[in-house]
C-alpha cells in the first residue's frame, strides 16, 4: 500500500513541476507540431524510457498517451518509436496490454523499438519470469504484425540501421540482468551483420554499463554487474555504436551536471556512444526533474541529434541538445 501512495505522490509531483513552468499546454494545438532540425534526416525517431504503466493508476497511462500524441503531430515522418525498457510498474498482463494499446491508438511512428526493463521482467508478481517475458512476445507480436519475435531479445532493421534489443534472461535477477552466453553472441552477430554498412548502429538495453552516464554516483548498483564488461567490450568492437539505456531515473542534463559532478547523459567512451534516458513519468534526479521528457533523435550523414524534448508539454529544451558526431 505505501509503495503505490508513494508512486502516487511522486507522479503528481511530477505533473505539477511540469505543468506550471511551461504555459505552452494552454495556448492551444497548433503549437504542437514540430519539425526536424535539418532538412534531410536519415532516421528521426522518438527515444523514450521508463513509462511504468499501472492499469490501476490512470493519471499515468494518460501522461503516457498525451506524449505520443505530441509525437504523432510531428510535421515529419516519425521512423521508430524507441522505449528502452520498465514499461511498466509491475509487469502484469494488463498493464502490459495497455501500453502497447496506447501506442497502437496514437500510432506515432513507423516502426516500434521496445525493451524490457526489470520492472517488467522482475517485479512480477502473476507469472515467472520466463512468463513476463513470453507474455511481452505475445503481445509485441499481436501489437505489430510485422514483427515476429520469438525471444524479448531480438534485432531491427529502420531505413537501413541496425538496432539490437537486449533483455534479462535469469530466472532469479530482481533488478541486476543475467545474460547468458547465447545473448552475447546474438549481440556481437547482429552487429557484425551490420557493421559493413557504415551506418550507425543502435543497441537498447534498460539498464546502463557500469560507470557511465553517472550511474555509479546515482545508483551504486544500478548497472549491468557482472554483464558490464562482457557487453561493453562487444559494443568496443564497432564503430558508431550508440547504447540506449534507462532504469536510473537520471534527468536530462547537460554542461551543468559534468561541470558539477562529472557526467552527462551522453557519453562516448571508447568510441561507444551511451545514452542514458530519464523516467517518463517519475520524478528524476542531476537533471530536469519533471516527467514527459525524452530525446527526439534525428540521424544525418555526419552526426546524431538528441533534441532534449518534453513529449507531454510538447515542449523543446535546446540547452540540453546533445550533437554526436560520426567517424
Amino acid at each position: 500500500m505505501w509503495l503505490a501512495i508513494k508512486s502516487a505522490i511522486t507522479v503528481v509531483v511530477s505533473l505539477l513541476l511540469t505543468i506550471f513552468p511551461n504555459s505552452e499546454l494552454l495556448k492551444g494545438m497548433d503549437i504542437l507540431q514540430f519539425t526536424t532540425e535539418k532538412e534531410e534526416c536519415l532516421l528521426n525517431a522518438t527515444i523514450v524510457s521508463d513509462i511504468h504503466i499501472d492499469v490501476d493508476w490512470a493519471i499515468g497511462e494518460w501522461v503516457w498517451s498525451m506524449g505520443l500524441k505530441d509525437v504523432n503531430r510531428s510535421v515529419d515522418t516519425v521512423d521508430a518509436l524507441i522505449v528502452s525498457g520498465d514499461l511498466t510498474n509491475y509487469g502484469d498482463g494488463p498493464s502490459m496490454q495497455s501500453f502497447f494499446d496506447i501506442i497502437g491508438e496514437a500510432n506515432p511512428a513507423e516502426n516500434l523499438v521496445v525493451a524490457m526493463g526489470n520492472h517488467d521482467v522482475g517485479h512480477v508478481e502473476d507469472t515467472t519470469q520466463e512468463g513476463a517475458r513470453q507474455r511481452f512476445v505475445d503481445i509485441f507480436n499481436a501489437t505489430n504484425p510485422t514483427y515476429d519475435i520469438d525471444k524479448a531479445y531480438y534485432k531491427a532493421d529502420i531505413n537501413g540501421y541496425r538496432f539490437v534489443v537486449l533483455c534479462d534472461g535469469g530466472e532469479d535477477t530482481w533488478d541486476h540482468p543475467d545474460m547468458a552466453e547465447e545473448q552475447y553472441q546474438f549481440l556481437d552477430d547482429a552487429l557484425a551483420e551490420a557493421a559493413d554498412r557504415g551506418l550507425p548502429m543502435f543497441v537498447v538495453c534498460h539498464v546502463p554499463v557500469e560507470g557511465v552516464n553517472g550511474q555509479d554516483k546515482i545508483w551504486e548498483n544500478g548497472g549491468l554487474g557482472d554483464c558490464s564488461d562482457r557487453v561493453q567490450s562487444i559494443l568496443e568492437k564497432y564503430e558508431n555504436v550508440f547504447f540506449i539505456s534507462g532504469h536510473v531515473h537520471t534527468g536530462i542534463n547537460g554542461p551543468l551536471v559534468e561541470n558539477a559532478f562529472g557526467f552527462s547523459c551522453v557519453e562516448t567512451i571508447n568510441g561507444v556512444n551511451y545514452i542514458n534516458l530519464p523516467t517518463y513519468t517519475i520524478v528524476n534526479r542531476y537533471g530536469v526533474p519533471w516527467g514527459g521528457m525524452g530525446f527526439q533523435m534525428e540521424v544525418y550523414e555526419d552526426e546524431v541529434l538528441f533534441r532534449a524534448r518534453n513529449f507531454f508539454t510538447a515542449k523543446w529544451y535546446p540547452v540540453y541538445d546533445h550533437s554526436v558526431p560520426l567517424v
